[in-house]
């Protein structure tokens, strides 16, 4: 029974050093050697050479939405940008994870308002949140209060961590149900008053949820309302780059 208990063990750390692992930045490093950056055979255009994102350093914070869920994190239209432009990206999103909310008790993650300090240092962070917040108001596991004092604690903490990198929100897409209006007030609110950029996707963005035949083409599968397909992000990108571009 002992042994049979210390294998049990084992296999459930060996199960949690998995996860931890699967949690970490996912990194791509697009930026272009002494070579390649003064290559007159191949010249970088002008446009992408004298951009302020062209060379610089992108962190990545969210859920399932910034992390692509179980699709190509290529395919993001921000990790499109980051390659476009020579970027190191760095995306630190989980799978079901919240801004404020703490879902370790489901085997899930802690909320990024308590882990963003592990990031390296920047130039930019992007923050896409809002919908896995939601999602727990809606299941009885968290208030809108509590998102509100969640979010302003990590755009605080995101602040006082790396306070020359260019920090910018995306709200959650254009979603009628509660809570989610709520969660897209908040968040545009606190971004004011903390003079934070902030992306309002659902009057900006050109993403429409509730139309089936939309979905059906811009979302991986005609019942999701938060995850682009490839072709959602590649819609998307060119949105998503000028706000990067204005930060």
């Amino acid at each position: 029974m002992r042994l049979i208990t210390k294998l049990s063990l084992i296999l459930i750390c060996l199960a949690f050093a998995q996860v931890i692992k699967a949690q970490d930045a996912i990194v791509y490093d697009f930026r272009l050697d002494e070579k390649a950056l003064n290559d007159a055979k191949n010249p970088i255009p002008a446009e992408i050479r004298n951009s302020p994102l062209f060379g610089k350093t992108i962190n990545i914070f969210g859920a399932s939405r910034a992390r692509n869920k179980l699709q190509e994190m290529t395919d993001t239209w921000h990790c499109m940008v980051a390659k476009k432009y020579h970027m190191l990206y760095r995306n630190y999103a989980r799978n079901n994870c919240c801004i404020a909310f703490d879902r370790r008790s489901e085997r899930w993650s802690a909320p990024i308002s308590e882990f963003y300090e592990d990031m390296d240092s920047c130039d930019y962070i992007l923050l896409i949140g809002g919908h896995s917040d939601a999602e727990q108001i809606n299941k009885g596991k968290g208030t809108v209060p509590e998102f509100e004092e969640g979010f302003v604690k990590l755009i605080r903490g995101f602040i006082k961590k790396a306070p020359g990198a260019k920090l910018a929100v995306m709200t959650p897409w254009k979603i009628t149900t509660p809570p989610y209006p709520d969660i897209t007030r908040i968040m545009i609110e606190q971004c004011h008053n903390f003079a934070v950029p902030v992306y309002d996707c659902t009057t900006q963005s050109g993403i429409y949820v509730w139309e089936m035949d939309f979905t059906k083409v811009y979302f991986q599968n005609y019942q999701d309302n938060t995850h682009l397909s490839k072709k959602g992000h590649k819609l998307f990108m060119n949105k998503g780059e000028k706000f990067l571009l204005g930060l």
